[in-house]
């Protein structure tokens, strides 16, 4: 596994695609691919353990510790933004497998280290600020949820909030 001196251990490259950990970056042929914080953050964990199944309940600790928000559908919408900036597919995979029930595994040859130093763990500020506002948008997902659930039963018993 050849490991790029310049980048100091952040620079992987698979395919066609390079990912640069420290800048929180995704370039396919050298072009950026907008890439949100949570798949990227996802794509860096897979790839930390390229060739190794991460589990659900691994994803879920790593990036939604503290969900409010119904983490499967989280999680599989996630896992479409990953594979739509991939250009990837749950059917043919090239990159991201799925075990189902299980997790994913990351599949493809990878040129360059992963660090587990936890260089992934900071994303750039713009990634932050994009994810505070999925996580805003997505309680009030729920809460509208909720609400819409209490209308549709009639009573008032079934939604006492805890």
């Amino acid at each position: 596994m050849e490991v790029s001196q310049q980048s100091t251990r952040t620079a992987v490259r698979f395919g066609p695609f390079e990912v640069d950990l420290r800048a929180g970056e995704l370039r396919k042929n050298g072009t950026k691919i907008r890439l949100q914080q949570q798949p990227f953050r996802v794509l860096s964990l897979l790839l930390e353990r390229h060739g190794e199944v991460v589990t659900r309940e691994e994803l879920r600790r790593a990036i939604w510790p503290d969900a409010v928000v119904d983490f499967d559908e989280g999680l599989d919408a996630t896992i479409y933004k990953l594979r739509n900036a991939l250009a990837d597919s749950a059917e043919n995979p090239r990159f991201v497998e799925t075990l189902p029930r299980r997790g994913y595994r990351f599949i493809a040859a990878v040129d360059g280290a992963v660090a587990s130093d936890g260089a992934h763990e900071e994303p750039p500020r713009e990634q932050r600020a994009a994810g505070a506002r999925f996580k805003r948008s997505s309680v009030a997902l729920e809460h509208w949820r909720w609400q819409l659930r209490c209308r549709l039963r009639r009573t008032s018993a079934d939604c006492v909030i805890v």
